[in-house]
């Protein structure tokens, strides 16, 4: 733990300052994939915000079996940052995971290779830390070219179709008057208690390649007693899902369907789950009626995946009780609209 004073700006004037003292140090977890050029246009950015924060620091790139140059550029141009690699290509969970469990300081955020920092990203969210409950926060994503938000704080959603991920909101006040609580974290730009998150083992690599594993997170979180919050004034830049979109679409749309269908089961209970199981069986019916077989294929997935979701369920009923918590999906929502009933927002 490295004691340190920060200097940043209030909201009493672009150059006034105020002096914080926190405890504090930085593991930055980025895992890549033949992401070489994205490394090389977006690590400066992490270096400037770290240097910024003047807290104790390390980066770990964890590479996943790239096929690209990412791995000599690191450690031709980068010999500081401590460089894991995987031997075969496993995807998002179980490579950042690596990163995570070889992590040594205090908080640990989770960044894509895409993703640009601001050089004060960091010094709204330590306060977020002082209260004990704390997970973790996630700052503002914009587009590469644009000022336009691409992600705010996570929005609750759910209906008798399961648990929605997709709706974020932000604050109509550049200054709210409450910390935003956000459903979970991105996992592009995450910035969590390095001890909560090993209680939770990490991301779950049931979702592995890709999709749900980030909003998992925040779920089992909140779900044992823990928060996840948004701060607007921290600023990144991000291109959604560059590696991604390289794959083929229909076996990203299976995979993600799948994911879909584990995370709601994992998350849903009792008539709340059995509405979804109906939708789903409904669904699929539909959707094989016009020739798509992707939630048919989806479940087939899921089925074969069936005792591995029974092992991450019985697990989070195990860290619920040693924290003597038993926080549903439905309390999560219900605390998220009764803490931002008093603010203006908007949702997208």
């Amino acid at each position: 733990m490295y004691k340190v004073t920060i200097p940043t700006s209030d909201n009493l004037g672009a150059n006034d300052a105020k002096v914080l003292t926190r405890e504090a140090s930085i593991s930055v977890v980025i895992p890549n994939y033949n992401g070489k050029q994205l490394l090389e246009a977006n690590l400066p950015s992490v270096i400037v915000a770290l240097k910024f924060t003047q807290v104790e620091y390390e980066i770990i790139v964890v590479d996943d079996a790239s096929a690209d140059d990412s791995i000599s550029f690191v450690q031709q141009n980068y010999p500081e940052i401590k460089l894991l690699v995987n031997e075969v290509n496993k995807g998002f969970s179980p490579t950042v995971n690596k990163g995570i469990f070889a992590a040594q300081h205090k908080f640990i955020l989770a960044l894509n290779s895409d993703v640009q920092l601001t050089s004060n990203y960091f010094i709204e969210q330590f306060n977020y830390f002082d209260s004990p409950d704390t997970f973790g926060v996630m700052g503002k994503i914009v587009g590469p070219n644009s000022s336009e938000t691409q992600d705010g704080a996570k929005f609750p959603k759910l209906s008798f179709k399961g648990i929605k991920t997709t709706y974020n909101y932000i604050p109509l006040s550049e200054t709210p008057k409450i910390w935003l609580p956000s459903f979970f974290l991105s996992g592009a730009n995450a910035l969590m208690d390095r001890e909560k998150l090993l209680q939770l083992k990490g991301f779950d690599e049931l979702y592995a390649p890709y999709y749900y594993e980030d909003a998992d997170l925040g779920m089992r979180a909140w779900r044992v007693g823990w928060k996840c919050y948004f701060e607007p004034n921290s600023i990144c830049i991000h291109a959604t899902s560059s590696t991604i979109k390289k794959l083929k679409s229909e076996k990203v749309k299976i995979i993600a369907e799948r994911n879909r269908i584990q995370f709601n089961h994992l998350h849903l209970m009792g008539f709340q789950l059995a509405f979804f199981k109906c939708w789903l069986l409904l669904r699929c019916f539909i959707k094989l009626l016009k020739g798509n077989s992707i939630v048919y294929k989806a479940i087939q997935l899921f089925n074969e995946n069936q005792q591995r979701v029974h092992q991450s369920k019985q697990a989070l009923i195990h860290l619920q009780t040693k924290n003597n918590k038993n926080y549903s999906v439905a309390d999560t929502e219900r605390y998220i609209l009764k803490k931002i009933k008093s603010i203006k927002y908007r949702v997208f």
